[in-house]
């Protein structure tokens, strides 16, 4: 009996030693596992905000891009509809300006323009009209020294020339009309910055 009870201590201490080396074993496993998911979880985090920062910045740049478009287009419309106003506006203008050349006042209009001409580059002006205007001829030539027709005045008016000097005037309606639109573009509001 001695011996069973020698061998059941031996038994004992042997399987005492092998919990104890059991258990370290599984506590250095533990720590293991342990450690090596937290540095798995450090480097998804990692790797996390990597795609993270790239996918923000994917939509940051299609946002971007978006935006331009979309600003791009809208100025787009803007314009269109600022040339389509001033259109309107320079179309009702011109047809206001047929109408006045075909009116009655319109000869006295031409007798005027020729006078300030004259005041402006002396009495041997030259007077420049219209073909269309010829039937004013005979009426103007009676204050100037000479009228001949210009084909490049299109909306009416007159333009002279000293037979003298260099000086010339235009008071044609045709750059009347364009020193307008030009003002009609500065101060109308319909520029687009």
């Amino acid at each position: 009996m001695e011996t069973e009870k020698k061998a059941a201590q031996f038994m004992g201490a042997i399987n005492k030693e092998a919990e104890a080396q059991y258990q370290k074993i599984k506590q250095e496993t533990d720590e293991f596992v342990a450690s090596e998911l937290e540095k798995a979880r450090e480097a998804a985090k990692i790797n996390a905000k990597a795609v993270a920062k790239a996918e923000v910045s994917k939509i940051s740049e299609r946002s971007n891009t978006d935006t331009y478009k979309n600003r791009t287009r809208l100025i787009m419309d803007i314009v269109s509809k600022r040339k389509e106003t001033a259109n309107k506006v320079f179309d009702k203008a011109l047809e206001e300006i047929k109408n006045f050349t075909a009116g009655s006042d319109y000869a006295e209009f031409l007798k005027k323009s020729v006078q300030l001409i004259k005041e402006a580059i002396g009495d041997d002006a030259v007077i420049f009209i219209r073909p269309e205007d010829e039937k004013f001829k005979d009426a103007l030539m009676s204050i100037c020294d000479g009228v001949e027709f210009d084909k490049s005045i299109k909306l009416g008016g007159c333009k002279g020339a000293s037979k003298k000097n260099s000086m010339r005037a235009d008071d044609t309606l045709d750059s009347r009309f364009e020193q307008q639109k030009q003002e009609f573009y500065s101060y109308s509001g319909l520029s687009v910055n």
